[in-house]
């Protein structure tokens, strides 16, 4: 039952769980294996004492989460959110069914985590889109210009990033969370320091008008059978709230 390992660190096996003794049982940690053979495995870390082994669980953590993330944005593409399963998800990734919980409640979840990372965008690359993008109409027409080549994509995926978005929009945090608020509600603010935008209204306010009307003609594209050209309908109608309540002047800066 017990084995000593070569170092003089003692091990104790049981049900195909590791449980390391480490500096006179004050640190340990255990892993699951699908075989005994521990001088092989890369799991454990005996360099560092226990920030090593709190890393070493943080980068595991990591690399299951990010599989899932992987296998899930490539099974709703090829198959579609509805189609695709938890299990066929951590088939994909290499983990047990139990362990997609640990990470996420529910396969929406999955997919507002596969929207942030593929929003994930740098501070220096905000500053230099705003840098060499001038003009608010401009900015922010473009902003909707990439936001619809990306939902044109994955539509069935965007739809149910959409609806999660409806529900949990009165959440703390969440509302202004999305990359798509976070750049309207900036090209806003430059509008109005430049004084080419009303004050009238804050700045997160309009974004959120722009957000909704995202929505509202994305869901209705969608509904209809995706017909009509989704930039065309979009660019028309943000214009149009633009030019009429918005922009006082057409400046650039």
């Amino acid at each position: 039952m017990f084995s000593d390992y070569p170092n003089g660190d003692t091990f104790l096996r049981f049900d195909r769980r590791i449980i390391l003794k480490y500096n006179e049982l004050s640190h340990f940690m255990y892993s699951v294996y699908e075989n005994d053979d521990v001088h092989n495995s890369q799991q454990f870390l005996f360099d560092g004492g226990e920030k090593g082994i709190v890393k070493l669980r943080e980068k595991q953590k990591a690399e299951v989460k990010s599989a899932l993330i992987r296998a899930g944005e490539e099974l709703f593409g090829n198959k579609g959110f509805t189609e695709t399963t938890v299990e066929e998800i951590t088939a994909a990734a290499g983990v047990a069914r139990g362990t997609f919980y640990n990470y996420f409640q529910t396969k929406e979840d999955l997919a507002l985590e596969i929207l942030y990372e593929t929003e994930g965008l740098t501070t220096e690359q905000v500053d230099d889109f705003f840098a060499t993008t001038l003009g608010t109409e401009n900015q922010i027409q473009t902003i909707i210009t990439i936001a619809v080549e990306w939902t044109l994509r994955k539509p069935e995926l965007f739809l149910v990033i959409l609806i999660e978005k409806m529900k949990r929009g009165s959440t703390p945090g969440y509302a202004n969370g999305t990359l798509f608020r976070r750049l309207i509600t900036e090209a806003f603010e430059r509008g109005q320091m430049a004084g080419v935008v009303t004050r009238e209204r804050p700045a997160q306010e309009l974004a959120h008008d722009i957000d909704g009307l995202y929505m509202v003609h994305m869901v209705r594209w969608y509904h209809y059978g995706k017909q009509g050209d989704l930039l065309s309908i979009l660019l028309a109608a943000v214009n149009t709230y633009l030019s009429g309540a918005i922009v006082k002047q057409k400046t650039s800066y």
